[in-house]
């Protein structure tokens, strides 16, 4: 038997891509090339558990964690 666990929570990132000239960049419209995604303060707002294949996944899990966990 296998479980699945879920985090939830809010994280701040910034996305960066490369753009060939200023115009195109500062439209929010516009797809650059992507360079990379840096992900900081990372909060775990509480954890949900279920078992794998579980049918009955109309309530709420029968283990779960909540409160604020910072990584």
């Amino acid at each position: 038997m296998t479980y699945i666990r879920h985090k939830n929570g809010n994280a701040n990132f910034t996305y960066i891509e490369k753009f060939d000239d200023a115009e195109k960049a500062a439209n929010p419209d516009n797809v650059g090339e992507f360079v990379e995604v840096k992900i900081n303060d990372v909060k775990i707002e509480f954890t949900k558990v279920r078992r794998e294949n579980d049918e009955s996944q109309t309530g709420t899990p029968k283990v779960e964690r909540q409160g604020t966990e910072k990584v």
